[in-house]
């Protein structure tokens, strides 16, 4: 997966950033997929490596234009995804997007600790199934914030409990913030979905040379 961070006020060579997701996931960019038949495509090629899920196309793609539809409306720069649908079960679902902003105008508040600052954590309460833990960590891209837990957003005006993990890491040359979402519905395995979410998190790499796997279509932003 790759894109550019580039702020709007910021000048010289974008800054491109990769992150790096299992190969289960499906990667898209947010404006095509919702335009084009990226994801069909997408999908089809899955099936003609995996046959035995054909009868659950529809659902999947499906799916996966809900998730395209939402990474758009909230403003996403890239967006990934799996959706492991299982027959008689729940199944598998999580998603990554990725969002850019310029940041607050003054760039000493766009580092770490202002970020961090900003950010209040929540402990378990009876009868609410939201929590919160904001922490630094380092990264091979930087130190950045990551914040954890469970929440309920409202995807499409539904509320739901859903497991997430944000990685706000200041973007080189003060061109903004850069943030990781990754979510999913399944808060029954926290755990070990936060553990798939920081590795997935911390491939992420920075760049000044547009990365050769970007698709033609692609462009900074």
């Amino acid at each position: 997966m790759s894109a550019a961070a580039n702020g709007k006020t910021a000048t010289g060579a974008p800054t491109w950033f990769t992150l790096r997701v299992p190969a289960s996931w499906f990667e898209f960019d947010v404006w095509r997929a919702t335009r084009t038949g990226d994801l069909a495509r997408l999908v089809d090629a899955r099936l003609a490596a995996l046959p035995q899920l054909r009868p659950q196309r529809s659902a999947l793609l499906k799916l996966l234009r809900e998730i395209a539809e939402r990474a758009e409306r909230q403003g996403a720069v890239y967006c990934a995804a799996t959706a492991e649908l299982v027959e008689g079960s729940d199944g598998l679902v999580a998603s990554m997007m990725v969002f850019h902003t310029d940041g607050a105008p003054n760039v000493a508040d766009n580092t770490v600790e202002a970020i961090v600052g900003q950010v209040t954590a929540m402990a378990p309460a009876d009868g609410r199934s939201s929590w919160r833990t904001v922490t630094i960590v380092e990264m091979q891209a930087g130190r950045a914030v990551r914040i954890r837990g469970v929440e309920r957003p409202e995807p499409d005006g539904v509320p739901i409990d859903a497991v997430v993990m944000q990685t706000l890491i200041p973007v080189p040359d003060g061109r903004g913030v850069l943030n990781v979402v990754l979510s999913s519905p399944h808060v029954d395995i926290a755990e070990e979905l936060f553990e798939l979410f920081d590795a997935v998190s911390d491939t992420l790499a920075w760049s000044q040379d547009r990365p050769e796997q970007l698709a033609a279509t692609d462009s900074p932003t």
